[in-house]
């Protein structure tokens, strides 16, 4: 069967969306110090271009975000941090920044591809969740400079839900070189194959929200850490969307897109299953340390089918975006 006129069409635009030439607003610019807040604009600021929290060696990158401010003006905010995912920046995170700002928070997107150079991560291994993780901490190291900033939540979608995950825990915390915590932060299909001990204290309170049909990033991960670390519903929130698949706030995937080579991310093995070790390296629970993009592919290679079907759910997209609203007005602003 020929696929239809208006799948051609959305293929035909997320590939030609996806090889767009790499434009590094950044390039040859000084990072900012300090943020202020009384308009929109580009920021240049500084991270470390890691793969994981081990900083040793490791060089600087100035890399964008864009500022959002509400319409609004007060003289005090509460902000929120945005991260995409493998695809980069896209058009539907877009809603997210006019809810956000509507409901009077400052919103930072970050771009952590143009200054790498990278269009479009089909490997999910280029840089790792790891590596957006350390860009939205430093985004949170400058935000917090501005007296005016309190408190600042995580957002961020599949691979860039890595990061909102991992500041759940307290010791993650402790290895990344900063003062700061975020106060609230939320997953959106985000891939969910890490573990750690039963006793590792948490910290930041987290919202992770999964499509029940997702086959990219599975529910059942996520569903092992709500259930490992559920000890108080106020840190630890968990929202799987009967009928939704990966993508599903997308509204340029209506009719559906079945990838035949993408990763289906369902097996879950002590080999294939991730923590964070003292080091601050990335590991599985075979003890193996991936830390590079060539032993990432390899492992995601081993440890996933091929196959995944994206697809834009309406019903699912609403159910998030108020299920966001509520979260954050309980953890993140002090009402």
């Amino acid at each position: 069967m020929r696929p239809s006129f208006f799948v051609l069409i959305a293929i035909i635009f997320f590939t030609t969306s996806c090889s767009r030439d790499v434009n590094d607003p950044c390039e040859n610019k000084n990072p900012m110090l300090e943020i202020t807040v009384e308009a929109d604009k580009l920021v240049c600021f500084e991270s470390v271009d890691s793969y994981d929290l081990d900083y040793k060696g490791k060089e600087k990158i100035i890399i964008n975000g864009r500022l959002y401010t509400p319409k609004n003006k007060n003289k005090f905010y509460d902000a929120v941090i945005l991260t995409h995912g493998s695809g980069g920046i896209r058009r539907y995170h877009q809603k997210y920044v006019e809810l956000l700002t509507e409901m009077g928070y400052v919103v930072f997107q970050i771009d952590h591809y143009a200054a790498r150079r990278i269009k479009y991560d089909k490997t999910f291994s280029k840089v790792s969740g790891l590596t957006f993780m350390n860009d939205a901490y430093s985004a949170l190291n400058i935000l917090k400079k501005n007296k005016n900033i309190k408190n600042v939540g995580y957002l961020g979608w599949s691979q860039g839900g890595v990061g909102p995950i991992l500041s759940h825990f307290e010791f993650i915390n402790q290895l990344i070189p900063t003062d700061y915590r975020f106060q609230a932060a939320v997953a959106i299909y985000p891939y969910c194959g890490f573990t750690f001990p039963d006793n590792t204290e948490t910290q930041t309170p987290l919202l992770m929200i999964t499509g029940a049909d997702d086959d990219l990033t599975p529910e059942a991960a996520c569903r092992n850490i709500y259930s490992k670390f559920l000890r108080d519903d106020r840190k630890i929130n968990f929202m799987s969307i009967k009928g939704a698949r990966h993508g599903f706030d997308n509204p340029f995937l209506y009719f559906g897109i079945t990838f035949d080579k993408l990763p289906n991310l369902k097996i879950i093995n002590d080999e294939c299953t991730l923590t964070i070790n003292n080091n601050g390296e990335i590991e599985n629970l075979k003890g193996v340390v991936i830390n590079t993009p060539e032993i990432s592919e390899f492992f995601l290679n081993k440890c996933s089918y091929k196959g995944v079907t994206v697809k834009y759910n309406s019903k699912a997209t609403e159910k998030t975006l108020n299920k966001i609203e509520t979260f954050f007005r309980r953890n993140l602003s002090d009402e």
